[in-house]
């Protein structure tokens, strides 16, 4: 550290230049600069030993696969290697090209490049356009800038695969037919694509959700043949009179993941009859019919089908006149069918003091625009019959009290029930009598 900063000083001093000698005030200001520029030295000279050094990037190679190898796996997909190295910069990316089929210099870089801070880089290559059978390849790997310019010359490869590269048909659905119509519910989906990949077939269902119709694996010979499952179908869609049936049809890898660069196949066809039928629409009250104060009090009860399960639906009422009217109690802003099956209830409260006569009750889909409607009569309330005030007869030779009030009493006869019936039991007495003298009279 000494000798760095004495050199320093030496450097300095040589390039003075030739003056007269210095003046006393001259030389303080020297010495104290002299005193600045050493400590300056100081401080500077272990900043600079202590620095880090500068980010040295390891040159561009491949190190996956390596030259020579053997055995060298597929990535999962058929014709797909995986390849990995070093010393890409920021901004680059890789470039790997072979001789296949269709001649030299194909690329094989399926996918984006992927790069960290460090210059590792990893990418997929596809080897499709391989002779069929053919297991060696002889790859060259570019670095390239991203104007298209290569920055690092070409790096040769050759290694030999595990399995033989394979043909691959093209991704396609070739049944059922577009535009065509199914007699089943659950039609076939025939295709061809890239052997092991999964196929997923979606479509749109009731209320809006993405559904799958189906999954499959593509055979070894390149074909598929998956059975599918509609029943999420709106109910009563699907045919020639409603809508037609659109999918999408696509590959994905093991995990499910949808491989990027494939085309989809989007499939529209119709159904003979639909997969869902469809349920009934209706609307019902209970009661129908109620008074003024009832209506507003306990309502009707409202229950409605055959709506599409949990589409939004609007609920309007009308009084006798048709003007609208505002139900009571707390209503919510929205209202929707049940995702189950389409139905819907509520309970309906007419304003207080509501006039008498048929209001209409309306129940409309928005999605499907499917109406319902019904009515409830609202009668007046029954006017109330005046109670009648007892009174009692006054008696006989009865007097007013100073109140007003008076009491009538019935003449007495001197007969109740008890003396009736001694006098009835006299007379029958009496007639037996007779009746047995008169026999005896005949007698003799």
């Amino acid at each position: 550290m000494r000798e760095r900063s004495l050199s320093l000083r030496a450097h300095s001093a040589e390039w003075m230049p030739a003056q007269s000698p210095p003046s006393r005030l001259s030389r303080r200001v020297g010495k104290r600069l002299a005193v600045f520029g050493a400590a300056a030295a100081i401080a500077v000279v272990p900043a600079l030993a202590l620095a880090p050094a500068a980010f040295a990037a390891d040159p561009f190679a491949v190190t996956t696969p390596s030259n020579g190898d053997t055995g060298v796996p597929f990535d999962g997909v058929p014709n797909r290697v995986d390849f990995a190295g070093t010393g890409l910069a920021n901004g680059d990316y890789v470039q790997i090209l072979f001789t296949g089929l269709s001649g030299p210099d194909q690329p094989a870089v399926y996918g984006d490049t992927d790069v960290d801070d460090a210059g590792n880089w990893s990418t997929t290559a596809d080897f499709a356009d391989l002779t069929p059978g053919q297991k060696q390849i002889v790859a060259t790997v570019d670095e390239m800038a991203a104007d298209g310019t290569t920055v690092v010359d070409s790096e040769v490869v050759t290694f030999t695969l595990q399995t033989a590269a394979v043909p691959l048909a093209p991704f396609a659905v070739t049944s059922p037919a577009v535009g065509s119509t199914v007699d089943t519910a659950t039609p076939t989906f025939e295709g061809t694509g890239a052997p092991g990949l999964t196929v997923e077939i979606q479509y749109t269902g009731r209320a809006g959700h993405n559904d799958t119709a189906g999954k499959g694996i593509i055979k070894a010979d390149g074909t598929f043949s998956i059975a599918t499952d509609f029943s999420d179908y709106e109910p009563g869609g699907g045919t020639v009179a409603t809508d037609a049936v659109r999918v999408l049809v696509y590959q994905t890898d093991a995990e499910g993941n949808e491989l990027p660069g494939e085309t989809r196949q989007a499939v529209t066809f119709y159904f003979s009859t639909p997969p869902v039928p469809l349920i009934p629409l209706s609307l019902t009250l209970a009661p129908t019919s109620e008074t003024v104060s009832a209506s507003s009090a306990t309502g009707a009860a409202l229950s409605a089908t055959g709506f599409s399960p949990a589409e939004e639906l609007t609920l309007t009422v009308t009084d006798p006149s048709g003007a609208p009217v505002t139900l009571g109690g707390t209503r919510p802003d929205q209202i929707f069918a049940a995702e189950t099956d389409g139905s819907y209830a509520d309970s309906l409260l007419l304003p207080s003091g509501a006039a008498a006569g048929d209001y209409t009750v309306t129940l409309t889909g928005v999605r499907t625009e499917r109406t319902a409607t019904a009515t409830l009569t609202v009668t007046a309330d029954p006017t109330p019959t005046p109670t009648p005030t007892p009174t009692t007869p006054a008696a006989a030779g009865g007097s007013s009290s100073g109140s007003g009030s008076s009491t009538t009493q019935l003449a007495s006869t001197g007969l109740d029930g008890v003396g009736i019936g001694g006098l009835a039991g006299a007379f029958l007495l009496v007639g037996g009598s007779l009746f047995l003298l008169r026999r005896r009279s005949a007698k003799s």
